[in-house]
């Protein structure tokens, strides 16, 4: 059980570096060359990378952010596999962002008051 509960705080002591990373608005360091093992690892630093700078994007273009990441890592990732493996993850990411926005909506039956 405190293994649970250390993991779960990991993640959000994890999840609160990136916000107020993110709150300063400056955006995030590009990994230097030589860094990425090119094994497309769990901890790239290119998905590392690609997900600071999603969240910086959000704080700072709300609309189409993916693409922009997209553009902007693009062709800067040497490797054709952990290109693709940067930007599957991204791609999940942005829609269990979406989701989760989704779920603080409540839509209006018909009928109800206006």
């Amino acid at each position: 059980m405190s293994i649970a509960a250390n993991n779960g705080f990991s993640v959000i002591k994890k999840c609160t570096q990136r916000f107020l990373a993110s709150y300063n608005m400056r955006p995030p360091i590009e990994p230097e060359p030589g860094l990425c093992c090119q094994e497309g690892c769990e901890s790239c630093v290119w998905l590392v990378y690609a997900q600071e700078l999603l969240d910086y994007y959000r704080q700072k273009y709300p609309t189409d952010t993916l693409n922009k990441v997209k553009e902007e890592i693009g062709d800067k990732i040497e490797s054709p596999s952990v290109r693709e493996y940067v930007m599957m993850e991204l791609a999940m990411t942005e829609k269990r962002y979406r989701n989760m926005a989704a779920i603080g909506v409540k839509k209006k039956k018909p009928g109800e008051g206006k």
